[in-house]
């Protein structure tokens, strides 16, 4: 639910903070005075896209911030996945600067609006005027439908089998309509055979240019052992040097020192015999390097042909491969596309009469709790149902759903938008949310002036109904009418003040005695004794029907 909704130089709002409670709240006020303004902020919050006029006159940003409690496991899952700190509240952050600039967060990290709009959308539902007649489009219906059958997990079971009967289909037509000649076979086998022929394997690009980089390095190595072979043996060189240095001192005396002489010698020796045997590894690899490189060229060529990377090249071969098959064995390949579209098609055909069937299960369950509310709602002469007509397979199943109503006695099913007035549509949207709720596993229920176009006891009936659901739910509501505003838990108001430079909005919670006098003044326009006293009575009468 939301505890609480914090806007800072929001459109007329300087600040205003509002703390929510639970089941059912209303906000009142004068027309212009603000109090869409503050369910268009939960939108924003919830991740509706921005535009710089919501920043306040004179100021350079505006701040707003929405606090959701009781998160259920789905949503903590999805924040942990997504590496969210979890806490036991959720705070939602949006800052919008003047120039058009917008950044949110998550529990004060970065978060993207796609993201806050998924989370935010499992946890808090705002219905207007617009969502009503969006109520109208089958496709939103069949989705309220397959919620309230608990098919979706069907339904996406038929979506995946459709996605590989459309594939097979799409490459059955492509197939049969592809002509091939000699040349496009010719060319096909080029470059198969080009491709089979290099036997390029994964990593070796890599693997040669590193070679390539130990190969050139050698260049160097093998110049600096080439000078240190010929300092060690070349005539007057070093060994010759010690050599001739114990030939001197053994003409003369002996002692350990022409034995120290002697090991050192062969040391050197040693060492020049090793350094040859290195140099000689050194220039079979340098040797080694134009093939190297040429190498390197034709998989870089081949690459650059065929999809930049070892998995492009691949996946040439195997298209060139299958045209190839497709030139010389058509027939077969005709015939085994056809086959798997017909496999496909029935294993799909199968799921989506199963998807058919438990649809069509709940379809006297739905028309008889919906037709329940309908009478609470004052509408006792109407009927609902779900028309289904077949159609062509699709990725929702096989199902064309409209929801129909006949509003009077023997008037025939037609669908919404053809069979009712607008107060008598804002009655049927709001059964139809009450029905559907429960299978949406949302906690708050935002309804934006939904009573416009009703009044007197109609308006009463849908106040009671609003206050029924908040017994489950967070319901809160923007009305214009005494007769739903009676009905609520907590009574909040905005108002605005006008100077001659500047208009300020500001939302305060009434108290039991403003209530009456806020519920007065939208009943006559006026506070006086007889319309508190009116108010009075309407607010007795809501608690004891609620």
């Amino acid at each position: 639910m939301i505890e609480e909704l914090y806007v800072k130089d929001y459109i007329l709002f300087e600040k205003a903070n509002i703390d929510f409670s639970n089941h059912m709240s209303v906000i009142t006020g004068e027309t212009g005075a603000g109090k869409s303004l503050l369910i268009d902020a939960i939108s924003l919050l919830s991740g509706q896209r921005s535009t710089s006029n919501v920043v306040r006159k004179d100021a350079n940003k505006t701040i707003l911030q929405m606090r959701l409690s009781k998160p259920s496991q789905e949503v903590l899952n999805l924040l942990e996945e997504n590496d969210y700190d979890i806490e036991d509240d959720i705070l939602i952050q949006r800052t919008i600067t003047d120039q058009g600039k917008s950044s949110m967060k998550i529990n004060n990290q970065p978060a993207t609006l796609s993201f806050v709009r998924q989370i935010v959308s499992k946890m808090v539902d705002v219905h207007s005027q617009m969502d009503t007649y969006q109520l109208m489009d089958p496709n939103v219906q069949l989705d309220l439908l397959d919620r309230f059958a608990n098919c979706e997990a069907l339904k996406n079971e038929v979506k995946n089998l459709y996605q590989i009967y459309a594939r097979a289909s799409n490459e059955l037509k492509k197939a049969q309509e592809e002509t091939f000649s000699d040349d496009a076979l010719e060319y096909a086998t080029a470059q198969y055979n080009e491709i089979n022929d290099a036997d390029i394997k994964e990593g070796e690009l890599e693997e040669l240019s590193n070679r390539i980089k130990e190969v050139a390095n050698a260049q160097k190595t093998l110049e600096d052992l080439n000078e240190s072979i010929y300092t060690l043996d070349k005539d007057g060189g070093l060994i010759d040097s010690l050599y001739n240095l114990k030939k001197c001192l053994q003409r003369n005396y002996w002692d350990t020192s022409i034995e120290n002489l002697d090991d050192i010698y062969y040391e050197f020796v040693d060492l020049s015999e090793e350094l040859k045997n290195r140099r000689e590894d050194l220039q079979r690899d340098t040797h080694e390097l134009d093939k190297l490189q040429e190498r390197e060229y034709l998989i870089k060529r081949l690459y650059r042909k065929h999809g930049q990377s070892y998995e492009g090249l691949m996946k040439a071969k195997e298209q060139y491969m299958e045209t190839i098959d497709k030139i010389i064995h058509r027939q077969a390949v005709l015939e085994r596309l056809s086959k798997e579209k017909e496999e496909a098609l029935t294993l799909y055909q199968t799921k989506a009469e199963l998807l058919s069937k438990q649809r069509k299960s709940i379809f006297n369950d739905l028309s008889s709790q919906i037709e329940t509310h309908f009478k609470d709602l004052m509408l006792k002469n109407a009927r609902f149902k779900v028309d289904v007509q077949r159609k062509e397979p699709s990725a929702n199943g096989i199902d064309d759903i409209n929801f129909v109503v006949s509003m009077n006695p023997g008037q025939p099913f037609s669908l919404l938008k053809d069979s009712a007035s607008g107060g008598e549509l804002s009655r049927l949207m709001l059964a139809l949310k009450v029905v559907f709720q429960s299978q949406q596993g949302i906690d708050t229920i935002i309804f934006d002036e939904i009573d416009t176009g009703v009044s007197g006891k109609v308006a009463y009936a849908m106040g009671n109904k609003m206050k029924t659901l908040s017994k489950d739910y967070q319901v809160l509501c923007i009305t214009h009418l005494a007769s739903v505003a009676a009905w609520a838990d907590h009574h909040y108001r905005v108002a605005k003040n006008s100077q001659s430079d500047s208009t300020l909005a500001h939302v305060e919670e009434l108290s039991d005695q403003q209530v009456l006098e806020e519920l007065a003044l939208m009943s006559s326009g006026s506070v006086s004794k007889a319309s508190l006293m009116a108010a009075k009575e309407l607010k007795e009468r809501t608690n004891q029907d609620g």
